[in-house]
C-alpha cells in the first residue's frame, strides 16, 4: 500500500491539571465531611474507574478493556498543537498481560516530540509508579519507506488480570503525521517554528472511537483560538458533543460511553468506513486544499534536458511524437511505472506533501507514490501535457468535509474541456490500464492554481474487468485428462493475469502446477505460454497445457470427475476473488472487494469413444443487487460442455446485500462440487 501520508497516532495523556477538572484526580479526593445526596457519587477516580470496569465476565472474549481515554488538543495560531492525553486501561486475561506489557508510542521527529510524563499500574487499590527514565527511544521498523519515523518503548512490570495501566503523555507538533513545510523553519530548534503544519495554521483530525478492545468512556477536546471555524461532523454512528465559548478559546468536544471493539471479517474496508468517528478541520473548503496543495509544489517539476532527452525518446520509439495528448500520456505512464522502483528514501524536512522533484525521481529511479506521480506530472509536461498531482485515498472512502484523507498521490491530466484524467503509475506496473480497476469509486483532489473540489472515479461494472477462461481436455477410458487452459484477463483481470505471469520463465511451470494443485495434486506436464506482461498492446492471455493421470474416479463401471474449470477459478483468490474465499454466514460490516469481476467460463471435455454424460441436473441462476451466477451443462456430440457465469457487481458490498452476494458465491461453488459422470454407451 501506498504511504504518502500516514494516520495520526492516538492520543494517550492528559495532563494533571486538567485531570483534576475532569475529574481524574491521580489520587483519590480527600473525605469530606458535607455528606452526598441520596444517590449521588463521589467524582470518580482512576481506582473507582477500575474498580467499576469489571472483570473477564463482564466483557466477553475481551482480553483488554478501555476504561478511561481522554485527549486534550490545544492549538495555537500557527497551527502548532499541544496534546494532553490520559489513557486508563485494564487487563483481563492472562493472554492480556502478555499482550500489553510493554507500551509504545510510535512518531517522526520532523513532525511531532512525545514526551511520557507517568505511567502507573494499579493494583490492589494502590498506584505503583513505573519509572518513565526507562523508556526507550528506537528506529522504527521500516519496509519500503525508509523515513525517519521513531518508536517509544516501556517494559512494564509484570501484570496480573485485572491490573490497570494509567499513562500520562504529551505531544506536540502536527495533529496529522504529514510531514511538509519550509525547509528552514524545519530545521530550526524551536518547536514552534519546527512543528509548524504544512498548512500553517490550520487543523486537521480523524478521530476513531473504536479500537480492538471495548472502550468504557473516550472524550476528544479540541481546543481552538477563537474566531478560528471548524468543518466537523460525526460518521458510523452517534456521540455526545458540546462546543463551550471563552474569550480567546472555542472549545469543541465529543464523547462516546459503552463503545464495542472493534468486528474484525474477512475482506472487511479500513475501520473508518464503519467505525464511529469524528472528521473536522479548519481549512475553507477542498479549494483551498487544492490550491495549497498545488502552491507547495509548484517548483517540483522543473524539466531538465536529460528528462526532455528520455521523453523524445520513448515517444518516438512508440511511434506517437506527434500523437494525441492521452496516447502519448499512456506511453508515458506506463515507461514511469516500469522504471521507477517504489522505495521510499527521505528527504529530510519537507518529507511528506512535498513531492520529491523529477530530476531526484529521475537521478534515483525510485521513490513513494507521491514521487513516481510527480515523475508522470514532470514528463507529461516535458511532452507538452498540462499535468499536476493529485491526492487520494485506496482503501476507504473519504468524507466531505475538507481534512487530510488521503494516502496515495496519483496524476491528473487536464483535457482540453478543462475536465482532468487520472493516472496511477504507482499502481499500474504491468497492468494494462492508465488508472488501476482496484481504484474505482474513490476520492481524489487535483491541485490545481484555480482550486479544484473533491471528485470521484466513475463506477467500474463488471464487463470492464473480465476473466474469460477457456479449457479444452481429453479424457481417457483409464481416466487421464489431457487439457489446455487459456486465460483472457481485461481490466483489473489484466494487472491479475500479468502479475501471475511475471515470473522467471523456469518458475513459471512450478507456479502454474501449485494452482492447478487445486485441480488435482497429480497434475505433471504443466507447460506455460503468455503475452509479453511488458507488452500493453492488447489484453493479457495465459495459455497452461498439463496431464493429470488417473483424475477421473472409476465407479461403478463408470467414471466421475468434478470442472477442472471450476475447480481452478473457485480456489484461485487471483482468478476469482469473491469464489476463493471463505465467507461468514452472516456480515456486520461491508465486504471489501476493491473490484468488480466478470467470470465468464466454457469447458468442453472429449469423452472417450463410446461414452455419455450422465444427467447432472442444471443449476439454478441467482441474480442479486451485488451478484449473480448462472451455470449449465450439455451433451454436444463426444463433448461434455460445461459452463460457468459470476458477475461481482460492486468493489464494496453494504451488510444489507450481504446475503445475495453469498448466495450467488455459495451457487458457484455448489456447481463446482457438481460430480460429473461419464458411462459408456450411457444415456444421452
Amino acid at each position: 500500500m501506498n504511504m504518502m501520508s500516514r494516520r495520526p497516532l492516538p492520543s494517550l495523556v492528559l495532563a494533571p491539571l486538567l485531570g483534576l477538572a475532569l475529574g481524574l484526580a491521580p489520587f483519590p479526593a480527600p473525605a469530606v465531611d458535607t455528606p452526598l445526596p441520596p444517590g449521588d457519587r463521589p467524582p470518580p477516580t482512576a481506582l473507582t474507574r477500575l474498580e467499576d470496569a469489571g472483570d473477564a465476565g463482564a466483557h466477553p472474549g475481551a482480553d483488554l478493556v478501555v476504561v478511561f481515554e481522554e485527549a486534550v488538543n490545544r492549538v495555537a495560531p500557527s497551527g502548532v498543537t499541544e496534546v494532553d492525553g490520559y489513557r486508563l486501561t485494564k487487563v483481563l486475561t492472562p493472554a492480556g498481560c502478555r499482550d500489553h506489557s510493554v507500551l509504545t508510542w510510535r512518531y517522526d521527529p520532523q513532525s511531532s516530540r512525545v514526551e511520557v510524563r507517568e505511567v502507573s499500574v494499579l493494583r490492589d487499590g494502590e498506584r505503583l509508579p513505573v519509572d518513565v527514565a526507562a523508556v526507550r527511544d528506537l528506529p522504527a521498523p521500516q519496509s519500503a519507506i525508509y523515513w525517519s519515523d521513531r518508536i517509544m518503548l516501556l517494559q512494564l512490570p509484570r501484570l496480573r488480570p485485572g491490573d490497570g495501566i494509567e499513562v500520562r503523555t504529551l505531544r506536540k507538533g502536527f495533529t496529522y503525521a504529514l510531514l511538509g513545510g519550509d525547509g528552514a523553519a524545519a530545521a530550526a530548534d524551536d518547536d514552534e517554528a519546527r512543528f509548524v503544519p504544512p498548512m500553517p495554521g490550520e487543523y486537521f483530525d480523524i478521530v476513531l472511537f473504536a479500537e480492538d478492545a471495548p472502550i468504557l468512556e473516550k472524550r476528544y477536546v479540541l481546543s481552538l483560538p477563537a474566531g478560528k471555524r471548524l468543518h466537523a461532523e460525526v460518521f458510523n454512528g452517534a456521540l455526545y458533543s458540546s462546543v463551550t465559548y471563552a474569550a480567546d478559546r472555542t472549545e469543541h468536544a465529543w464523547w462516546g460511553r459503552d463503545l464495542p471493539a472493534l468486528v474484525h471479517e474477512t475482506r472487511q474496508p479500513a475501520a473508518s468506513d464503519f467505525a464511529p468517528k469524528v472528521v473536522m478541520a479548519t481549512v475553507a473548503d477542498w479549494e483551498s486544499k487544492s490550491r495549497w496543495f498545488f502552491d507547495v509544489n509548484r517548483g517540483q517539476f522543473d524539466v531538465t534536458p536529460e528528462i526532455r532527452a528520455k521523453v523524445d525518446e520513448v515517444l518516438a520509439a512508440a511511434g506517437l511524437t506527434g500523437a494525441a495528448p492521452e496516447r502519448r500520456a499512456e506511453a508515458l505512464l506506463h515507461w514511469v511505472a516500469q522504471n521507477i522502483r517504489y522505495s521510499g528514501q527521505t528527504m529530510g524536512p519537507g518529507e511528506g506533501f512535498i513531492l520529491h522533484s523529477g530530476a531526484m525521481v529521475f537521478a534515483q529511479r525510485s521513490g513513494v507514490c507521491k514521487d513516481i506521480a510527480g515523475m508522470l506530472v514532470t514528463m507529461l509536461r516535458a511532452a507538452g501535457l498540462d499535468a499536476q498531482a493529485a491526492m487520494t485515498m485506496a482503501g476507504s472512502r473519504i468524507e466531505d468535509v475538507p481534512a487530510d484523507q488521503f494516502n496515495h498521490c496519483v496524476t491528473a491530466l487536464r483535457l482540453p474541456d478543462g475536465s482532468f484524467r487520472m493516472y496511477d503509475p504507482t499502481w499500474v506496473p504491468y497492468d494494462n490500464s492508465i488508472w488501476s480497476y482496484s481504484e474505482t469509486e474513490q476520492h481524489y483532489l487535483v491541485g490545481s492554481p484555480e482550486g479544484s473540489t473533491l471528485d470521484r472515479i466513475a463506477y467500474s461494472p463488471p464487463s470492464e474487468s473480465p476473466l474469460f477462461a477457456v479449457h479444452h481436455a481429453t479424457l481417457a477410458a483409464d481416466g487421464t485428462l489431457d487439457g489446455e487452459f487459456e486465460l483472457t484477463g481485461r481490466g483489473v483481470m489484466d494487472g491479475r493475469l500479468r502479475g501471475l505471469a511475471n515470473a522467471r520463465r523456469d518458475e513459471l511451470a512450478p507456479v502454474f502446477a501449485r494452482a492447478l494443485a487445486a485441480v488435482s495434486p497429480r497434475v505433471e506436464g504443466v507447460r506455460v505460454t503468455h503475452r509479453r506482461t511488458d507488452d500493453f498492446g492488447g489484453d493479457m492471455r495465459i495459455t497452461v497445457a498439463y496431464r493429470i493421470p488417473r483424475y477421473a474416479l472409476p465407479v461403478d463401471g463408470g467414471l466421475e470427475f468434478r470442472s477442472p474449470l471450476m475447480q481452478l477459478t473457485l480456489h484461485d483468490g487471483t482468478l476469482f476473488r469473491a469464489g476463493a474465499t471463505a465467507w461468514e454466514d452472516e456480515r456486520a460490516t461491508d465486504v471489501l472487494l476493491y473490484f468488480t469481476q466478470l467470470l465468464d467460463g466454457q469447458e468442453t471435455i472429449r469423452l472417450p469413444r463410446g461414452w455419455r454424460a450422465a444427467d447432472a441436473g442444471q443449476p439454478d441462476a441467482v441474480d442479486e443487487t451485488y451478484a449473480a451466477f448462472t451455470g449449465a451443462s450439455r451433451q454436444d456430440g463426444s463433448d461434455l460442455v460445461i459452463t460457468q457465469r459470476f458477475e461481482s457487481r460492486r468493489r464494496q458490498v453494504p451488510p444489507d446485500g450481504y446475503p445475495g452476494f453469498k448466495k450467488a458465491v455459495d451457487a458457484a461453488r455448489a456447481w463446482g462440487d457438481r460430480v460429473f459422470r461419464a458411462e459408456k454407451g450411457g444415456a444421452r
